[in-house]
C-alpha cells in the first residue's frame, strides 16, 4: 500500500511537470504556436517574392526578345529620343509630370 502511495504521488508530480513542460516552458505550446504563425507570415513572403520573381523573369524574357519592348523602355526609362526627334520642354510647371 505504500509503493501504491508512492507511485500516485510520483505520478502526479510528473504529469505537473509535463504539463508545465508541455504549456508553460519556453519550449512549449506557445512558443510552437509563435514559430507557426511566424511561418505562416514567411510564406506569404515567399508567394509574393516567388511572384515578383516570375514577373522579372518575364520581363527578361520580353527585354532579350522583343526589340520594339526593349527600344519603348530604353526611350521611357532613359529618355532617349531617335535621330528625327525633337524634344520640346514647356516652360510652365504645370506641364511636367509629378514624380
Amino acid at each position: 500500500m505504500n509503493i501504491l502511495k508512492f507511485l500516485c504521488v510520483f505520478f502526479l508530480i510528473l504529469s505537473f511537470f509535463l504539463g508545465w513542460r508541455l504549456i508553460g516552458h519556453q519550449d512549449g505550446l506557445t512558443s510552437y504556436l509563435n514559430l507557426r504563425d511566424r511561418r505562416d507570415v514567411l510564406l506569404g513572403h515567399l508567394s509574393a517574392i516567388e511572384a515578383q520573381n516570375i514577373n522579372l523573369s518575364k520581363e527578361i524574357r520580353r527585354l532579350t526578345s522583343d526589340r520594339e519592348y526593349l527600344e519603348s523602355v530604353i526611350r521611357v526609362e532613359m529618355h532617349y529620343l531617335r535621330p528625327d526627334e525633337v524634344l520640346y520642354i514647356p516652360r510652365n510647371d504645370s506641364f511636367r509630370r509629378s514624380p
